[in-house]
């Protein structure tokens, strides 16, 4: 997020809204109508100035916002009621609680405020009305000093007026009205606002077994009446699930026609936390202020925030003074030393209500959102006041992690600085990358030291000229000046930053290492000249210079920074070409080494944990390592980290080479677009490349100019083109070259993979006795030799284990083959029951997965036949599976008929135990990166 003037980060503000996107305040907002609406308004206009009149929760959340988080519907549209068996398109959580309640059972829903709960109220009691049942709906009310309020619509239907007692008639005839009317189930929205009387009425019906379904923020909220009969057993708590960051982010780019740059989803992201009204809110406010980038679209959110953002945040106009101070100096900082913080007036109070959370021994704001609107309420003169008073209570901690922070208060306080304490902060790892610029800003430029971080974040923006001039200024000064060891430790820091400058920004590695060399040659520091000439080994690697070896530092006083230096290039040979062992030993020794130097490599820490992450993968530990790269893409794009497209691509070439083809376009696509933005490992060209293969692998056509290019230096480049071409062309004797020179030059697990592909798509018995020959290399190496033996002796039997393996691995496409091949050796011994199955199996791999036809033209269920498949093997009927996917009936058994003949099936007695607890591991198996099907 831009910083602003003032330096701190701007509140997200929704000064606009784009008519037909603004989500409405409660009081405005028109909802989907509901049966019996009309008698419902009348009863309650007869009921003015009664004890039961009915008021609005201002808690209420009215957001129309899709928890299949790819729509946004429209707010303010007057939807109309759906008719009995009119189908009701839910959300698979909805969808539970809607079977629950359809077996008499009684229902929680928890969620906090902005996660769509009032929605999805509204769309069970919609589902279950299309079935002929007839729902009640009620809503807490703050007036919880005038008993029964939210019940004033019901119960004037079950004929209390107000003229009666509501202590004794309203729990007698309400009761035998729900019992012996038509109203089956009764839904409560906000139930932690029920006021006694009606939480005592809520009991009583739970009692007499009225199916009940209550939304609230947590159990704990709700009044110990209803927590007790909670207790009872009779309940289901179903908390409403967050919304994952694939799922925010293609929300935004359905609406604004475009995937967000990196730093306005990382805003978003934050901002949201998982909530998707509020996500909705704040794509609302931006859209008017949206412009597109190269990066993707930029949303610019101004201060102070309107009512809108304001309804999901804290109001600090109802802090007292003390409240307020405090929660305004957490504000400034970011965070504060638990230690130093408890002292302060008006801090106990937030902690108690979770507008700040302790954690680690310091405290910060438990949202960001929160965070920036108490911010947006702080005139320029109180935040550099409050910045002063944090600094104070930063510098009274003794705790040196401490430091940075307060160097950064200081600059917010308007405070002079050293110039050499700037630098330092400025580098420091524990502020964010805004924090760090922030810091830089007030450095002199006219100091050579202060050149090379501005040239290294003008690189890192893409600045290459820009950063170019700065280094060579740099250097320039820094040679007239006397040689100290700081000098050698400037000039290492420029050599690092020209490799990157050349190698990655301008894909001209063989002049990163002309340059880069000429600065090791002139470096008369020994140990700076060691750590650079360790970074040398990089740049040669990526020229495609053969005989290059890992480094080992010589000197027996042996600096961490060389240590650390010395591990990232170690783990990224072994992890390419070496065993799993080897690179995850090199990790730990880089890892450990790495908090006692401040010249390791840039980005050392993500380029070991990357290492790790391929050693995973080729030794077939795909599941932690999937679990690896899903845990760094989500923190990198909460933060807009500049790591965010090294793990983008890492997650596209897992999807590729698992054969989840739809999964890696999506990623494929993202990594482009995000390693445009930051790239610090040289993978932009190389995503560039894989995009084309995916593309190529779907069957799309593409233009000859992406695949007719000159060979690539960068072996990653030219294995990605020779798949793309091989799949056009027909041909694999360019992917078997490609592979081959893979092997020669360090990438020796690439290279296997790519052999691998080139044997599914010809079957060549010389092809065959090549991968053998690799079988040592790793567990994915040895699982597909396996799999070639198996395939040369024609043994059904030892395929479909073959299979089965791969698929534990999350090699799906590769066991989706398998399978086939299983199901055509059984066919040809005349096992036609056991070839039928087996080919059954890979169609189900295939359609699961969206793994498509490749190497051969196999069948495989859309993605709608297998939902239904799915669905109809667990023996739901026809209607209700219209009701959850919003299908006739007709259209779902079209379905169904054309699943039974592409599966060779007769009914759902046969498609249940296809579909049975047998399969469920091979769907599980490598889709653990789940992008949603409308991310665009």
């Amino acid at each position: 997020m831009p910083i602003s003037e003032d330096g701190v980060e701007p509140v997200v503000d929704a000064a606009v809204s784009e008519p037909g996107w603004a989500s409405p305040h409660p009081d405005e907002a028109v909802t989907a109508s509901r049966t019996r609406a009309d008698r419902r308004s009348e009863a309650e206009a007869r009921m003015q100035g009664s004890t039961f009149m009915r008021r609005g929760s201002p808690d209420s959340e009215i957001h129309d916002v899709s928890r299949s988080y790819s729509t946004c519907p429209q707010s303010g549209t007057d939807e109309p009621p759906p008719s009995k068996n009119q189908p009701v398109t839910l959300h698979p959580y909805a969808a539970d609680v809607v079977d629950l309640l359809r077996a008499d059972r009684s229902v929680v829903l928890t969620g906090q405020p902005g996660s769509g709960r009032t929605w999805l109220s509204r769309r069970i009691a919609e589902a279950l009305r299309a079935e002929g049942r007839a729902v009640a709906e009620v809503a807490g009310t703050d007036r919880t000093d005038v008993p029964l309020v939210p019940f004033a619509p019901l119960l004037m239907e079950a004929g209390v007026s107000a003229a009666d007692d509501p202590g004794l008639v309203a729990y007698i005839r309400l009761p035998a009205y729900l019992t012996a009317g038509p109203t089956s189930v009764v839904i409560i929205d906000d139930a932690h606002l029920l006021d006694p009387g009606s939480a005592v009425l809520t009991s009583h019906l739970d009692r007499l077994a009225v199916s009940l379904a209550l939304v609230t923020g947590d159990i704990s909220e709700l009044h110990p009446t209803l927590r007790n009969r909670i207790d009872s057993g009779r309940w289901e708590e179903r908390p409403i699930p967050a919304a994952t960051p694939d799922e925010i982010l293609a929300m935004a780019a359905t609406h604004l026609e475009g995937e967000l740059t990196a730093s306005s989803g990382a805003a978003l992201l934050a901002h949201a936390d998982g909530r998707p009204a509020v996500a909705a809110t704040l794509i609302s406010a931006g859209v008017k202020a949206a412009r597109s980038t190269a990066g993707g679209i930029e949303i610019a959110w101004r201060t102070p925030a309107p009512v809108d953002v304001l309804r999901w945040s804290v109001s600090p106009r109802t802090w007292s003074a003390e409240e307020r101070r405090a929660a305004e100096l957490v504000a400034v900082a970011g965070s504060l030393p638990s230690a130093s913080a408890t002292q302060l007036p008006g801090l106990d109070a937030h902690l108690t209500n979770g507008v700040l959370v302790e954690n680690a021994d310091e405290i910060a704001f438990g949202r960001t959102l929160d965070r920036h609107v108490t911010l947006g309420s702080l005139p320029h003169v109180v935040l550099r006041d409050r910045a002063a008073a944090a600094r104070r209570l930063l510098t009274s901690d003794d705790d040196h992690r401490w430091t940075a922070r307060a160097v950064l208060l200081s600059v917010r306080a308007g405070s002079t600085v050293p110039t050499d304490v700037l630098l330092a902060t400025a580098q420091d790892h524990r502020l964010t990358t805004d924090e760090q610029a922030e810091v830089l800003r007030a450095a002199p430029t006219q100091d050579p030291r202060v050149r090379v971080l501005l040239a290294a974040a003008a690189s890192a923006a893409g600045h290459v000229d820009k950063a170019q001039h700065h280094l060579s200024a740099a250097r320039a000064e820094l040679r007239q000046g006397s040689q100290t060891r700081d000098t050698g430790r400037w000039m290492l820091r420029i050599g690092q930053e020209l490799g990157l400058l050349h190698a990655v920004r301008r894909g001209d590695a063989p002049r990163a290492v002309a340059e880069v060399q000429t600065i090791v040659e002139s470096l008369a520091d020994g140990e700076a000249r060691e750590l650079l000439t360790t970074e040398l080994v990089k740049w040669r690697l990526m020229a495609g210079e053969t005989g290059v070896d890992a480094p080992r530092t010589t000197r027996a006083d042996v600096d961490a920074g060389s240590v650390v230096g010395t591990a990232v290039i170690g783990a990224m040979i072994a992890s390419l070409d070496g065993s799993r062992s080897a690179a995850l030993a090199e990790v730990e020794r880089g890892l450990a080494a790495l908090p006692d130097t401040g010249l390791a490599p840039p980005h050392a820490e993500s380029l070991l944990e990357l290492s790790r992450f391929l050693a995973l993968v080729f030794d077939g530990d795909l599941a932690v390592a999937t679990r690896l790269a899903m845990r760094r893409r989500d923190a990198a794009a909460h933060k807009a980290a500049p790591e965010l497209g090294m793990w983008e691509y890492a997650a596209a070439e897992l999807a590729l080479h698992c054969g989840r083809l739809d999964d890696a376009a999506v990623l494929a696509r993202r990594a482009v677009r995000h390693l445009a933005w930051r790239d610090f490992t040289g993978l932009r060209a190389t995503a560039d490349a894989l995009q084309t293969a995916v593309a190529a692998r779907l069957g799309r056509s593409l233009p000859s100019e992406s695949l007719d290019r000159p060979a690539a230096s960068d072996v990653k480049v030219a294995l990605h083109l020779a798949r793309a071409r091989a799949d056009r062309d027909r041909d694999v004797s360019v992917l078997v070259d490609t592979a081959r020179r893979a092997l020669s030059e360090m990438h020796g697990h690439l290279g296997v993979l790519a052999l691998d592909e080139a044997w599914m798509s010809t079957r060549s018995p010389r092809l065959a006795d090549e991968l053998r020959s690799h079988a040592g290399r790793s567990g994915v190496a040895i699982a597909l030799a396996e799999r070639i033996d198996a395939y040369d002796a024609g043994s059904a039997q030892a395929m479909g284990r073959c299979a089965e393996r791969l698929g534990d691995m999350g090699l799906v496409g590769r066991a989706a083959d398998c399978w086939e091949q299983t199901g055509r050796m059984h066919r040809e011994a005349g096992r036609h029951e056991s070839a039928d199955r087996a080919t059954r199996h890979g169609i189900l791999l295939r359609s699961t997965h969206g793994l498509g036809a490749w190497p051969t033209s196999s069948v495989v269920l859309s993605s709608r036949e297998t939902e239904i498949a799915r669905l109809a093997a667990q023996r739901v009927r026809s209607r209700e599976i219209g009701e959850r996917l919003g299908l006739s009936v007709r259209t779902v058994d079209n379905h169904l008929a054309r699943v039974y003949r592409k599966l060779g099936v007769g009914g759902r007695d046969e498609l249940a135990g296809l579909l049975g607890p047998e399969t469920s591991g091979d769907e599980q198996a490598g889709r653990a990166l789940a992008i949603p099907a409308s991310a665009p």
